[in-house]
């Protein structure tokens, strides 16, 4: 399996756009690959359940029966309390809940469904030449060590194997190879988050707690007064599920900073949530950075950013909307809400259709900035030459030069970085503001006024650095013919 370090918010704007457009969400953070099936994402809600009496029994026959299937039985002595794990993973013996018991369990190879709907995954990676039965006493006893933690045991466990041709998976902190076999592999998955541990002799249970103690951010009051609030993982549960209703639900948008669909829609959703206010249709938005929180327990699965979800009242289960697209939301807001004014449609319609307004700006002005930023150090290496063109022509032996120096063309990858790097700090200044669509248009119409206009000023001052630079060249070739001359 690959796990690629996110990449920096497109290659080109123009990608990152249709990217959006098309294909739809950015994975952000959660992107990783699993084996040679594609990107997977993070899902927010374990399953937790147990069998019953006769399922374990079966289970465990069928487990037995067949290891080639995918499946490895484990056996191990715990304290038999509140274990959680993936849907028909976990199964105990005698149905207690209390005591030590053994537990039986049909360790699975892991799937993108998997991946798709379930949060708190701890998966063993084989090498191709490995099969799970050859470290099932290393699993048993890293999963022995792991359920004794009560903050651990909402943790499902899975494996998979490395299939010949999947790109080497990075090197971990943790144990050296010993006795021939290299260390067991782990992959740790808690909401957007991820990592990679090496198991020795030594299960560091310290750290794979810390690392599955949720994330949240602090708490803002700030936040409340925005437009559209902000929540984070902590107060989730009081300003999200318990402050909705069947009346005055309440729909929560998932996003991270880096999504560039995100960015794209940030004032459209601002001012959606200012026209309902208007309108007083009932209906609430609020955001949740899934960058920075783990996913709460009533939060359901989120594939990639953005996301929708709506939560009418307390004991409800969110529901999660498959529309993510500004003309998507727009039908879909229309359908759960019928009875809107022609009004307040015209508006939705019109404001989904500015969005590409948005688009054609941000890209004026990326492309703008880049160049500027590209003539300002030509302008500054030329200049430079010329002083010391200048000196030269002038008889000054310190700042002579035979041949003045010309600024060196970047490298494509060192011209992809700027870039990228002109986006990501685009974006993000942009995730901070706060205003509506038609305000953010006009700021980004003077953005690129001024950013064009610079580029101009530049461009005139390269013009007249070239020009001084050739006029001080020839003054210095012809000097340094009259000298070779006297001297003939």
């Amino acid at each position: 399996a690959s796990f690629p370090k996110p990449a920096p918010p497109g290659a080109a704007v123009a990608a990152a756009a249709a990217t959006a457009a098309a294909a739809g969400r950015g994975a952000g953070g959660g992107s990783w690959r699993l084996a040679a099936r594609g990107p997977v994402r993070m899902a927010p809600v374990p399953h937790r359940g147990f069998a019953s009496d006769a399922g374990a029994e079966a289970a465990a026959a069928a487990a037995d029966a067949s290891v080639s299937d995918g499946r490895l039985r484990l056996s191990f002595a715990v304290a038999a309390t509140a274990v959680a794990g993936g849907a028909g993973l976990w199964l105990l013996g005698d149905g207690a809940m209390l005591g030590t018991k053994e537990i039986n369990m049909n360790l699975q190879q892991i799937t993108d469904e998997v991946f798709d709907s379930s949060d708190n995954l701890f998966v063993f990676f084989l090498d191709s030449a490995e099969t799970p039965s050859e470290r099932q006493p290393e699993i048993q006893r890293v999963v022995r060590a792991l359920m004794k933690e009560e903050a651990l045991r909402r943790l499902s466990f899975w494996f998979n194997v490395r299939k010949e041709g999947d790109p080497a998976m990075p090197d971990a902190e943790g144990a050296e190879e010993t006795g021939g076999k290299s260390p067991l592999r782990c992959v740790l998955y808690k909401g957007q988050r991820k990592t990679i541990m090496q198991m020795g002799e030594e299960v560091p249970v310290q750290k794979i707690v810390e690392f599955f103690t949720a994330l949240t951010e602090k708490p803002n009051k700030a936040w409340r007064e925005l437009g559209v609030p902000r929540v984070c993982g902590e107060t989730f549960e009081e300003e999200v599920v318990k402050a909705s209703s069947a009346a005055r639900p309440i729909l929560v948008q998932l996003y991270e900073d880096t999504c560039f669909l995100c960015f794209l829609m940030r004032p459209f959703v601002n001012s959606l949530a200012k026209l309902f206010e208007t309108y007083k249709v009932p209906l609430q938005i609020k955001r949740l950075n899934i960058e920075k929180n783990d996913f709460p327990d009533s939060c359901p699965v989120a594939r990639g950013t953005p996301t929708f979800v709506i939560y009418r009242g307390e004991g409800i289960p969110g529901t999660k909307w498959e529309e993510f697209k500004p003309k998507d939301l727009v039908g879909r807001l229309s359908k759960e809400y019928p009875n809107l004014p022609e009004s307040v449609l015209d508006q939705m319609d019109e404001l989904q259709g500015l969005v590409s307004k948005r688009f054609q700006l941000f890209t004026q002005l990326v492309m703008w900035t880049t160049e500027l930023q590209q003539l300002e150090a030509i302008t500054s290496a030329s200049a430079a030459a010329a002083a010391k063109v200048k000196a030269a022509a002038a008889g000054d032996t310190d700042q002579a030069v035979a041949t003045p120096s010309v600024p060196k063309p970047q490298k494509k990858e060192e011209e992809d970085s700027d870039f990228n790097s002109i986006v990501s700090d685009m974006m993000m200044k942009d995730m901070r503001r706060t205003d509506l669509l038609p305000e953010n248009l006009e700021h980004l119409q003077r953005e690129v006024d001024e950013v064009e206009h610079d580029a101009a000023l530049l461009g005139a001052m390269l013009a007249q650095s070239i020009q001084q630079r050739e006029e001080a060249g020839e003054k210095l070739h012809a000097k340094l013919g009259s000298d070779r001359r006297r001297r003939e």
